[in-house]
């Protein structure tokens, strides 16, 4: 893999401090805080890995490497780069030190400004790393006893994120989110059950974008052209995620709406002569929905089935308000649900607003139990 540019340290002694980072958590910024403020040109850090190893699938190597250097991206006294042990062809630990240590000294030489002038200290907090480094390799290394400053590893992460969320550093909280989409058609309550989950849970939630799109654009329903749907789908897209990365994102999002109800509702009013928006353009809508939908991650899928009153808000078009019509929404919902491979994580709920609000909690108070979804 290759090694983005990093500003070279300047220097007498730089720390260096090595692991997967699967994910990076407040423990090794113990090791990476000491090793910056111990020494003045700061830290190297080296994502470790290897195909298939601890992170994946949830966390290629590749993925960690870019989250790392996100994280210490407005830290120009730590430098970020990455050995995938695959690529360079050596064997994974504890064989491959050699042919690891050397390609290091690669990264070493473009990592520091004056790197046979600047001494280097390894900062571990393996025993075995440390009398490697110390006793094999005649390299200067400090075992820091990780546990005792932060009982936390990867693995209890791993296990149970939503509780040792506060450990999770925030590029890699995304990974660990249990993200929420509450869906159906028209006027079956899903706005305001999706507000009120948030709100019970003190968690992030999104709104209906195309809804307040149509607001303030003073636009019905029927006028809607491909334009306006495209910018539906960017719109409810980065609503989403900029609420899944959010600082307020504790291990729970719920979500109002998403690409495959977007695209629910440009198929489903391209087939009607009232609506401008014509099959063509659906076709291209239709194209960018789906390139969006793989985009997305949902842990549980909530579909209402439509069955309340539909009520007219002077906003719906009212021409779809008929139970036959909504049926055909919904179907071509469900249809976009399964086409995306989602369906598995779908629970349907045909039941009022409150059956519908304690079902879903019940769902996510086990998900805050077991830690993760």
């Amino acid at each position: 893999m290759l090694n983005s540019y990093q500003k070279p340290l300047k220097g007498k002694k730089v720390g260096i401090v090595f692991g997967s980072f699967a994910p990076l958590h407040r423990g090794h910024l113990d090791l990476i805080m000491q090793a910056k403020k111990e020494n003045d040109g700061g830290c190297i850090v080296i994502v470790c890995g290897y195909d298939g190893d601890k992170g994946e699938p949830l966390m290629p190597h590749k993925m960690r490497y870019r989250y790392v250097r996100e994280f210490f991206s407005d830290d120009d006294l730590v430098a970020v780069y990455t050995i995938n042990e695959n690529e360079i062809g050596i064997e994974n630990y504890p064989n491959g030190w050699n042919g690891w240590l050397k390609e290091f000294e690669t990264i070493y030489r473009k990592a520091v400004e004056t790197p046979t002038d600047t001494d280097r200290i390894w900062y571990v907090g393996d025993r075995n790393y440390h009398e490697d480094l110390n006793g094999k390799f005649n390299e200067t290394a400090i075992l820091v006893d990780r546990l005792a400053l932060t009982p936390i590893s990867a693995t209890m992460i791993r296990e149970n994120p939503i509780k040792h969320w506060d450990k999770i550093t925030y590029p890699f909280r995304r990974v660990f989110s249990t993200n929420i989409l509450i869906c159906g058609t028209a006027s079956e309550g899903k706005s305001v059950l999706t507000a009120d989950l948030g709100k019970y849970f003190n968690a992030p939630y999104s709104y209906e974008f195309a809804r307040g799109y149509m607001q303030e654009s003073n636009i019905a329903e029927w006028e809607l052209n491909g334009t306006d749907y495209m910018a539906f789908l960017e719109g409810q897209y980065n609503l989403n995620k900029k609420l899944i990365n959010s600082p307020s994102n504790q291990g729970i999002f719920f979500a109002d709406s998403d690409s495959m109800v977007t695209r629910m509702y440009a198929e489903g009013y391209s087939r009607d002569s009232q609506c401008d928006l014509t099959e063509e353009e659906f076709e291209k809508v239709a194209i960018v929905a789906d390139e969006i939908t793989k985009k997305c991650r949902w842990d549980k899928i909530y579909l209402l089935c439509p069955c309340g009153e539909f009520v007219d808000d002077h906003e719906r078009f009212m021409a779809h308000s008929g139970m036959e019509e909504r049926n055909e929404l919904f179907n071509i919902l469900c249809n976009n649900i399964k086409s995306s491979g989602n369906w598995d994580k779908v629970t349907v709920l045909n039941g009022g607003y409150w059956n519908n609000f304690k079902t879903i909690v019940s769902d996510v108070k086990r998900i805050i139990e077991n830690g993760r979804n």
